[in-house]
């Protein structure tokens, strides 16, 4: 009995013996086999082949299976309808490099033969599932969990393109929101159908930057019916598109991308990049009316410089002759009902200081003749008739920094509209300002409060807003200061010496203006403007010079008024001469005594 039971137990720990050796031998021989995962394309992927691009690929990627010791495993690709089964595969392929890389890489032409090869009609979405399948030849193992795809058959299709233009930027592009005659051209690749017969179209989409082009603000159809891979677009057609998205105030711009769709057949595809564009919808506001320099001649409207710090507001320095009928806003420089599609503002009825696009009136009663700053807020319908003036306010002048001390004496005069000149004793190395009023502005303040201004990035260069201090250049005197407006979005300031000489071959002095000729005839300066000499002169030519040693302000003229850079005066006669030029009035004078 004791040698039976120790037989058994013998037996018993040779099996478990012999169960361990076999366990050992499957994981030294490289027979086992670590589970992986699927990395592209991910669950419920949809695919949708294009015919138009044959040869793009379609790439499903995976991890690596970790084999065992020394057999690496191969990989099969394996696909069946939702409705089947994985393991009696609708199509099996092995991956890259003979089934060895983690990786198959198909085109699209590959894949669409294999589905029509199993009978997927042309053009048709099939719901498939699949995963991959790794084997070392003694194990077998599978990707979990199964993925869904849903892919649709070649059928229509259209090739791939690029959007050409406008560029994607974060400039902003300015258009006039009224005009119907200037346009912004959109330019792209063409793309080509897949099935020649139907022929690509084109749809132009707009977003809010960040937006979805599935839910876009507006579109367009391409041209010639959306067969041409451009479009030209209105200024106007675009401004009312945006006003109709919601963007009603046009004087803030509008942060756009644009896209094109193309469509062959059933088949629709994006360009492939997406543009910035931003748009600036300059709003053109003018003065016009009897009480002004244009009268009621639309053609001859003012244009008012824009508020850089309050978008939709409008102001002009401007001389005002009353009694001839007031004034009114125009948006163009045509009366309604033109092909500018213009609108007029003026007077709301028995409101004044109301301004109205309809049943308006003209505005008058605002004081007498003389000039005036008119402010145009058209944002919120108000305007303003207010003294116009400019001064020097600063160190540099003898009032300080103090406003109430800069009119009359640092005052300048208006020489025409949107364009101040004056003579101010400065104090040399020291800043100054201009300014329009007495008080100083608050920051962020009403539209009809006082404005100053100062130097811009460059010299000669004017702000409103951003702006740094005047210094006055050479020595300390008497200084000519320009306050020019004449361009509304180039403001524009110069600080010259209060000089004026005669040159030419007419004085004694010849044309040499250097600053060592002393026989350039210099003119005496009497205030309000006026300048006088009185000198020989023989038959010949001269001009006016700011400034010995420069050529870089003059004035000539003709029939007794100044212009700038304008032509020689003619001395006829030799003689002795009374020379009046009036700066203010642009007027001179040449009397034989």
């Amino acid at each position: 009995m004791k040698n039976k039971i120790l037989y058994l137990l013998v037996a018993v720990v040779a099996i478990a013996l012999g169960c361990k050796k076999t366990d050992f031998d499957d994981v030294s021989k490289g027979e086992a086999l670590g589970n992986f995962t699927i990395s592209a394309p991910s669950n419920n992927a949809m695919l949708v082949l294009n015919s138009a691009t044959p040869s793009a690929k379609v790439n499903f990627t995976w991890s690596a299976a970790k084999p065992g010791v020394s057999t690496a495993p191969t990989y099969k690709f394996v696909v069946a309808l939702k409705t089947g089964n994985i393991d009696a595969p609708l199509i099996e392929l092995p991956s890259d490099n003979s089934g060895t890389s983690p990786m198959l890489t198909l085109t699209q032409k590959q894949l669409d033969d294999a589905l029509k090869a199993k009978g997927i009609a042309d053009g048709i979405k099939t719901d498939l599932i699949w995963a991959i399948k790794a084997t070392n030849g003694s194990v077998t193992v599978s990707t979990s969990p199964i993925l869904n795809i849903a892919v649709t058959r070649m059928g229509d299709g259209v090739s791939n393109f690029l959007l050409y233009g406008p560029v994607s930027s974060s400039t902003a592009v300015v258009i006039n929101p009224n005009s119907t005659t200037d346009f912004l051209k959109f330019k792209w690749q063409k793309s080509f159908p897949g099935v020649t017969t139907n022929l690509t179209k084109y749809q132009v989409k707009f977003v809010a930057k960040g937006g979805n082009f599935n839910t876009p603000l507006f579109t367009y159809t391409s041209d010639n019916a959306g067969l041409d891979s451009a479009i030209s677009i209105g200024y106007k057609d675009i401004s009312d598109k945006l006003t109709a998205a919601g963007y009603t105030d046009q004087a803030t711009p509008v942060a756009l991308q644009w896209t094109v769709e193309a469509t062959s057949g059933t088949f629709k595809k994006t360009a492939d990049y997406v543009n910035d564009l931003v748009i600036t919808r300059e709003v053109k506001i003018f003065l016009v009316g009897g009480d002004t320099p244009a009268s009621w001649t639309a053609e001859n409207a003012l244009q008012m410089i824009p508020d850089a710090s309050n978008p939709g507001t409008f102001y002009i320095y401007v001389k005002l002759t009353a009694g001839n009928g007031g004034l009114k806003f125009l948006n163009q420089q045509q009366w309604p009902g033109g092909s500018l599609n213009s609108s007029d503002w003026g007077m709301k009825p028995g409101s004044p200081g109301d301004a109205a696009v309809d049943n308006e009136a003209n505005i008058e009663n605002y004081g007498a003749s003389g000039v005036y700053r008119v402010t145009f807020d058209q944002k919120n319908l108000k305007y303003y008739v207010q003294a116009g003036r400019m001064g020097a306010v600063g160190g540099a002048t003898a009032g300080g920094w103090n406003p109430p001390n800069v009119f009359p004496t640092q005052g300048l005069t208006l020489i025409a509209t949107n364009k101040f000149l004056g003579f101010v004793n400065l104090t040399a190395g020291q800043e100054f300002k201009l300014i329009d009023g007495a008080n100083w502005p608050n920051g962020g303040g009403p539209v009809n409060q006082e404005r100053d201004y100062g130097k811009g990035v460059t010299d000669g260069s004017m702000l409103e807003t951003g702006e740094s201090n005047f210094t006055v250049p050479n020595s300390t005197g008497l200084k000519r200061i320009l306050w020019n407006g004449t361009d509304i979005k180039n403001l524009r300031y110069a600080v010259t010496d209060g000089t004026l000489f005669l040159v030419g071959n007419a004085t004694a002095g010849g044309w040499d203006n250097s600053t060592n000729n002393a026989l350039l005839p210099a003119m005496t300066y009497s205030g309000n403007g006026k300048w006088t000499v009185t000198t020989n002169m023989t038959v010949g030519e001269f001009k006016f010079i700011f400034t010995k040693g420069s050529w870089a302000n003059d004035y000539g003229g003709a029939a007794g008024v100044i212009a700038e850079g304008g032509a020689n005066l003619v001395i006829t006669s030799a003689g002795n001469y009374t020379i009046v030029l009036d700066e203010f009035n642009r007027t001179y004078t040449i009397t034989k005594n």
